[in-house]
């Protein structure tokens, strides 16, 4: 029935002529005037809303927000709660997407490669309620979705037929929650490949409850009480909010993300570690957290200045599982498992930048602590010769990890001898030049040595391997470089490189090795504290490094270069635990070629059991673990088992 008809029969009955209304109304008093013109309004007002609501009826102060382009539309009320914005005692509101509404979700899941509907609630008891809420022992609040079942055939709503059963929902004792929080459900990816998404969604609450804010964003599973709202996130499956925050069932996960395409962002689980300093490690007693994750144990040393911990799933053997927090829970605000926003503004930037990718190419890096990157199983790997990770806790900081030497070198050893190899430094060295020569076994370079390299490239038109031109197009997405003309211009930033050829103990020095270098390039003030126990360790101690370095053909360093001894100085010594620095340098001491090429200095660092290099060690262990939270021999703060 049309707003029109609706508005002319109900106004046929209360029709008089204007005339005998005239007469009569003057007969009345005075006040009963007054009383009868305020009931004519009243039921005009009535009779006016009816015919909006029913020619209009989506007004609601609620509005569908899109996180993907900041937009927001209004939402369709089903109901009088969803009309309004609130719910009273027991009862549902009812929100219908519109047309233009399911197209952007589509979008938003392009977007993401998941989507989610998020709601904002408040609990707003009355003084009434209150007496409730304090006796109660389960306060139940439910969000879900509508699907076909909710309407008829003609496509009308039917009202609550969504009261029980089976139906799968987001579940709150709202009892336990603070008045404000967030809920979210994912939606099945399998909805968007058969073009059958849900219709709206309710929300039921025992006690008066404001919508706040509803929006569409990408899918997140777990929780997150790291700020004064938190959220709780669950699949299309739904579940109910443990307030214990001490696990979560993420079994449901691959109904939600694409985990097959390795050009998408895979989604990561992050751990939120709370800034409290009782909570945090010291030197003399670490902290420790103990994450069961699907049957593995992880260790997260709750390390100064670390705030998270990102865990990618392609890193566990049950990734889908259960997680649960063993021990020292409280030192936990969040475990969550989503795409990164980081990973999604880099693929926006490749593809707005239209960087071609190839098949075989992994430009985008996989966000971790590097207790993973050893150990990460070389069968989940992106492509077959290399997997790029990053730091988790320091931006612009790259691993590379490679299948062997080959490929390694193919990626790095013109660079090396560019930048570090006495006698070549500045050299662009010709393939011919090149052939069956090996760099290092592992690599760092700073930005800036590295947009050198690629500069004077430019200026002689020399012709890169693709290995290295795919180098150069990792770094340019990852933000070591922007692009100024044909040329880079170089940010803040470090890569490390290290091979699977390399045994696995002496991977695990060279990791802390050329992680620490990275830290070197990035961190000015850490440079100036190195430089200054460099100036201080005694004369012939430094002496002896230098010879060292001089008497290892391999290694090539150019010893007049005071800036790479300074960064060699540091890495030497704190590759391995403080505990093992002298041991280390005394075995030094103890070999051939560097007795040949330095007796004197060598019987020097046995006599006094390289002493000098121990202070140095225990002065920059307390400064980077101040700094960072990470010792001497260790840039971790993950153990496995």
């Amino acid at each position: 029935m049309g707003g029109k008809n609706i508005f002319k029969s109900a106004f046929k009955g209360v029709y008089i002529p204007v005339k005998k209304s005239a007469r009569w109304f003057k007969r009345l008093p005075r006040n009963m005037q007054y009383f009868t013109v305020g009931i004519v309004a009243f039921v005009l007002f009535d009779l006016f809303f009816l015919w909006f609501f029913f020619t209009f009826g989506t007004a609601t102060p609620v509005k569908l927000e899109f996180t993907y382009d900041k937009s927001s539309t209004d939402l369709v009320a089903l109901d009088g709660a969803a009309h309004k914005g609130w719910i009273k005692q027991a009862k549902y509101a009812s929100f219908m997407f519109s047309k233009a509404q399911k197209e952007k979700i589509y979008e938003s899941f392009d977007r993401y490669g998941s989507a989610a509907v998020m709601v904002r609630v408040k609990i707003l008891p009355t003084s009434r309620q209150k007496q409730i809420f304090a006796n109660a022992v389960d306060l139940p609040l439910q969000v879900g979705f509508l699907t076909d079942e909710d309407f008829n055939s003609k496509g009308k709503f039917i009202s609550q037929v969504y009261g029980g059963g089976n139906r799968l929902v987001a579940q709150a004792n709202v009892k336990n929650l603070p008045d404000v929080f967030d809920v979210s459900i994912a939606l099945n990816k399998n909805s968007f490949d058969s073009g059958n998404i849900p219709h709206g969604f309710f929300i039921f609450s025992t006690l008066r409850t404001r919508i706040v804010a509803a929006c569409v964003t990408d899918a997140m599973l777990g929780f997150d009480v790291s700020t004064s709202i938190p959220r709780y996130g669950f699949a299309y499956s739904g579940g109910k909010i443990d307030t214990s925050n001490s696990s979560f069932d993420f079994s449901n996960a691959a109904t939600i993300y694409n985990m097959k395409n390795v050009q998408n962002p895979l989604p990561e689980v992050c751990v939120g570690l709370y800034d409290v300093p009782k909570f945090k490690s010291t030197l003399e007693e670490k902290v420790t957290v103990e994450l069961n994750a699907g049957g593995e144990r992880l260790y997260i040393n709750n390390a100064p200045t670390a705030n998270k911990v990102i865990i990618p799933i392609a890193a566990l053997k049950n990734p889908c599982s259960r997680m649960t927090l063993t021990s020292n829970k409280m030192c936990v605000s969040s475990m969550y498992m989503k795409v990164s926003e980081s990973a999604f503004k880099k693929s926006d930037f490749i593809a707005s930048n239209n960087i071609s990718v190839n098949s075989g190419e992994v430009l985008v890096p996989v966000p971790t602590d590097p207790g993973f990157i050893l150990e990460y199983d070389v069968l989940k790997w992106r492509t077959a010769d290399y997997e790029i990770f990053e730091w988790d806790r320091f931006d612009r900081i790259l691993f590379f990890d490679t299948r062997n030497y080959e490929v390694q070198d193919k990626f790095f050893t013109r660079l090396a001898y560019f930048v570090e190899k006495e006698g070549y430094k500045g050299r662009l060295m010709s393939n011919e030049e090149l052939s069956g020569m090996h760099g290092y076994n592992a690599h760092d370079y700073s930005a800036q040595s590295m947009a050198k390299f690629f500069n004077a490239a430019t200026d002689l038109n020399f012709r890169l391997n693709y290995e290295e031109e795919l180098l150069k197009k990792i770094l340019i997405v990852n933000g070591f470089f922007e692009v100024d003309g044909k040329y880079v211009r170089a940010n803040e930033g470090g890569l490390v490189s290290v091979s699977r050829e390399t045994p696995n103990w002496s991977r695990y020095n060279l990791l802390a090795h050329e992680g620490w270098h990275t830290i070197f390039f990035r961190d000015e003030e850490f440079r100036n504290f190195v430089a200054a126990v460099y100036g201080t360790i005694d004369y012939d101690s430094r002496q002896f490094l230098i010879d060292y370095f001089r008497s290892q053909p391999s290694l090539g360093y150019d010893i007049s270069d005071e800036y790479l001894m300074h960064n060699e100085f540091m890495a030497y010594i704190m590759q391995q635990p403080i505990t093992e620095v002298s041991k280390y340098f005394v075995h030094l001491a103890n070999r051939g070629t560097v007795m040949a090429a330095t007796p004197y200095l060598c019987a020097y660092i046995r006599q006094n059991n390289a002493a000098a290099f121990e202070d140095a060690a225990g002065m920059m262990n307390d400064f980077v673990f101040d700094r960072y939270g990470i010792v001497c021999g260790n840039i971790s703060i993950v153990r496995r088992y």
